[in-house]
């Protein structure tokens, strides 16, 4: 058949960015860099990458792609959204070849 993927479950984390935080912010600030965490897993039955939207505010932001991963292989993605305004902002994250089922996750955050 073919490599279909879903999200682990484990939802988007959503940190500072460690390569743009001058000022060592723990929590999302609007004087650092944003970025997120996810993780895929293959549960087709055969290998192949897994490819991963972003999207921030209803807007397209970026894609990523993972390893080439082994049906059961997962993998953690990481994707700096650059600075957000102060408020509060949505993430959607959306992987393709998805498998129907647990193919889309989103996080709502607050930037201070």
């Amino acid at each position: 058949m073919s490599a279909m993927f879903e999200f682990t479950g484990g939802g988007i984390g959503v940190m500072p960015d460690p390569d743009d935080n001058p000022n060592g912010h723990v929590v999302p600030h609007h004087e650092s860099g944003i970025r997120i965490s996810f993780q895929v897993v293959n549960v087709g039955d055969a290998g192949g990458n897994a490819d991963v939207g972003v999207e921030v505010d209803d807007a397209f932001l970026t894609s990523w792609q993972s390893s080439f991963l082994d049906p059961g292989d997962s993998e953690t993605g990481f994707v700096s959204l650059g600075r957000l305004a102060e408020g509060e902002h949505t993430v959607l994250t959306f992987v393709n070849p998805g498998s129907g089922q647990a193919d889309h996750e989103s996080n709502t955050f607050i930037v201070g």
